[in-house]
């Protein structure tokens, strides 16, 4: 599905979702290339990474990997290169991938939505202010990175490839800040959306599955942006510390999505049990309201009580077996790239040496 070139968004149902970082420069890049965007990604990253190339034969730093002691990337700058070219790449392309699959989990709740619930897009100016406040991470990073700031009133430190990672690495420490944005944005209007449900179906949760399906995604992509900072996992400080703000992000990404939903089936779940309990004390009316209701006169005793242990073992959280193994299998994705790391440091090794 994501090797497929995203087809461009339509107005959706009752304006349930309109538009938003489709607006963006990138949204109107992705549907003018006729490529998936996860290409389109690729195509980004190995450009930068070739201008670096360039840039270091240019200046004499090619010359200067290959004649030293070490391995190619044992080298920060080599490292650092590698690391903000994949992220300029992989985050407009992550931000894009959470904008689309709320509008697809969107649409897919309008059945249970009235005609005056949307789900707001993000707001374009906050979007903004998010990507200039991204640029924060420059400074951080760098601390992490060096921890020591006198190194940055050194000519000899800026040279064309050190240039290169500051300038790549702004860049995307920008395109973060409107990713953590826009994920928190429309996780949020999913909660909104979950809590303001006025009617759930306990018999059959699977209307609800588009709540899960968003966490699940945007979780995806914070994982897969673990596997990325994992290109720097030889400055373990730095790897450390971007790779808990990673999994902090992915885990609320997972959890902010359907937060709403699961109030909302705890509070079904609770009516309904009262219901029961009523009908099982023998009040005429104690099953008004329950999709049982219609058939309270031929319920006995043994089926109130079957039922109610039922509804005592439906989830609260929007999350099935699948759902939950599908998760399981993500968190396996940090360790493989890891494994694939070490992999390709040892194939360039062989290639350059």
């Amino acid at each position: 599905m994501w090797l497929r070139r995203t087809p461009r968004p339509t107005r959706a149902y009752n304006g349930l979702v309109t538009g938003a970082p489709d607006s963006a420069w990138s949204a109107r890049l992705y549907q003018s290339v006729p490529l998936a965007p996860v290409w389109l990604s690729v195509g980004i990253a190995l450009g930068l990474l070739g201008l670096f190339l360039i840039l270091a034969w240019a200046f004499g730093g090619l010359d200067i990997f290959r004649a030293g002691d070490q391995a190619l990337w044992e080298y920060r700058e080599v490292r650092i290169a590698f690391l903000v070219a994949s992220l300029v790449g992989y985050l407009p392309t992550a931000r894009h991938y959470v904008a689309a699959g709320a509008r697809k989990n969107g649409q897919d709740l309008r059945p249970l939505l009235g005609p005056a619930q949307r789900l707001e897009p993000p707001d374009a100016r906050a979007s903004r202010t998010a990507g200039f406040l991204g640029l924060l991470f420059v400074p951080f990073t760098a601390f992490l990175l060096d921890r020591d700031p006198t190194l940055y009133l050194q000519r000899a430190y800026w040279g064309a490839e050190t240039s290169f990672g500051w300038v790549v690495g702004a860049l995307a420490c920008r395109s973060f800040g409107l990713f953590v944005y826009d994920t928190l944005a429309y996780a949020r209007g999913f909660s909104d959306l979950g809590r303001r449900l006025e009617r759930i179906d306990l018999l059959d949760p699977r209307a609800l599955a588009p709540f899960a399906r968003q966490g699940l995604r945007s979780a995806l992509l914070w994982l897969i942006l673990i596997s990325l900072f994992s290109l720097n996992a030889f400055d373990f400080t730095w790897f450390a510390a971007t790779g808990v703000i990673a999994l902090l992000g992915g885990t609320t990404a997972l959890i902010l999505p359907v937060y709403g939903i699961h109030q909302r089936l705890g509070e079904a779940k609770q009516a309904e049990l009262e219901r029961v309990h009523a009908a099982i004390r023998g009040e005429p009316e104690g099953l008004a309201g329950s999709p049982l209701a219609e058939r309270a006169a031929s319920l006995g005793l043994a089926d109130l009580l079957a039922y109610r242990k039922f509804v005592e073992s439906v989830r609260e959280w929007p999350f099935d077996s699948p759902s939950l193994l599908r998760f399981a299998l993500y968190l396996g994705i940090p360790l493989g790239s890891w494994l694939g790391g070490a992999f390709v440091e040892r194939l360039l090794g062989v290639a350059l040496d």
